[in-house]
């Protein structure tokens, strides 16, 4: 059965909301505030979270920020469900990158349809994810940025840039913000194709074309696109070494 994770800390909206999920055959489990609802999620890893945005201790945008940081919730998908009705309060949520905002008052039919929208676009999704390489380990990466996604290969991701908070992926024409950290995805992608060259970069080694001694022993790389990449004395110590070089 379907488990749905409701986080809503007003009982009056909270309890109708589970007897109307329960009434069409979903599983319900709820939290009463946001704090509550990120240890709720990581503890269970529902099929699909409702969350309110304005609540004591851990708003709504607070929830979504930090499930998206933890790899065992960053993919279940979200809806905001909020009185705030101001198209710029719509444009953040749906900008953090949740799957969709409803309103309150909100119509039964609208948030069950939502409901099943988002639920069967994460089974294709993840009916999709099911490329694995000779060597049983998964040979593509799954990207959201908003409601966008994208399965890629990891022969197409060439470069991954750090902007703050944010790390910019860069695979064919896009270049899709991601809530991630530099860190996050060293630690993800596999070390036989990605390298850490700077601390604001990290290279596809499939994709170096060319590579020349730099400024203070450090080494500049051209990627098969052009784009050039510094990298770090630190690094080109590392690379020179991993390279047998």
């Amino acid at each position: 059965m379907t488990n749905i994770l409701v986080i809503e800390d007003d009982e009056q909206v909270r309890l109708p909301l589970v007897d109307l999920l329960e009434a069409n055959g979903f599983s319900v489990e709820t939290a009463e505030n946001g704090r509550a609802g990120i240890e709720a999620a990581r503890k269970s890893t529902p099929d699909l979270i409702v969350c309110d945005i304005m609540m004591p201790e851990v708003d709504g945008y607070g929830v979504f920020e930090a499930l998206q940081a933890d790899p065992s919730t960053a993919v279940v998908p979200f809806l905001f469900l909020s009185a705030k009705t101001d198209p710029a309060d719509i444009r953040e949520g749906l900008g953090l990158g949740a799957d969709d905002y409803l309103t309150k008052p909100f119509q039964p039919r609208d948030l069950l349809d939502a409901i099943r929208t988002r639920l069967e676009r994460y089974e294709r999704i993840s009916n999709a994810a099911t490329t694995i390489n000779e060597e049983n380990e998964y040979d593509q990466i799954f990207i959201k940025d908003g409601d966008s996604c994208w399965f890629v290969e990891y022969e197409k991701l060439r470069l991954l840039e750090s902007e703050d908070n944010y790390v910019r992926f860069f695979f064919d024409n896009e270049k899709p913000l991601i809530s991630r950290t530099l860190n996050y995805m060293e630690q993800r992608l596999p070390a036989r194709l990605f390298f850490r060259a700077n601390r604001k970069q990290m290279i596809n080694l499939k994709w170096i074309k060319n590579i020349q001694p730099w400024f203070n022993g450090g080494l500049l790389v051209t990627l098969k696109d052009g784009e050039k990449v510094q990298m770090s004395r630190r690094a080109a110590q590392t690379f020179k070494s991993k390279m047998g070089i």
